[in-house]
């Protein structure tokens, strides 16, 4: 953790690629991320009804421009890992964007993170290419608290 010139607070943190992005930290956690006009609105992970779980995320473009294709990727480990790649994404009249992971397996090895006992910051990278050519890169992080993870593990059966 690290202090920013507004006061805040900020996690560095090196992503996929080698690259180190900034993650702003509020009182709930990660800050959503807001820039050239899009703000995201959702980017974690949630057990569904047949006791999967899902990615879910979203963003809104208040600028209401074109998308051709959006790309979501887990970056906070070594090597990047796609959850959504939509290659015709549809905006609502106000802008906003959804996509969801498949569902997936408790003991996916893309959720190994889940079964650690500490804290876990994730970080997902927004690759929003419009329909001009022009493409916006976003990330942001999800803080999951050890409590949290536990909560999890103990409704798919594991006990620790």
């Amino acid at each position: 953790m690290v202090g920013c010139a507004t006061g805040g607070l900020e996690m560095a943190m090196t992503v996929a690629g080698g690259q180190t992005i900034r993650v702003p930290m509020g009182r709930n956690g990660a800050e959503l991320t807001n820039e050239a006009g899009v703000q995201i609105r959702t980017a974690n992970f949630t057990p569904n009804p047949e006791k999967k779980i899902v990615g879910a995320f979203g963003f809104t473009d208040s600028r209401h421009r074109v998308l051709r294709s959006v790309l979501v990727q887990d970056v906070s480990d070594d090597v990047a890992v796609t959850f959504v790649d939509d290659a015709q994404p549809k905006s609502a009249p106000d802008g906003t964007w959804t996509g969801e992971s498949q569902p997936l397996e408790f003991h996916d090895s893309r959720l190994s993170w889940i079964g650690t006992l500490s804290n876990s910051m994730r970080a997902f990278r927004f690759t929003l290419t419009f329909s001009d050519g022009q493409t916006l890169v976003l990330h942001q992080g999800t803080f999951y608290s050890a409590a949290i993870k536990s909560t999890i593990r103990h409704s798919y059966g594991e006990n620790y």
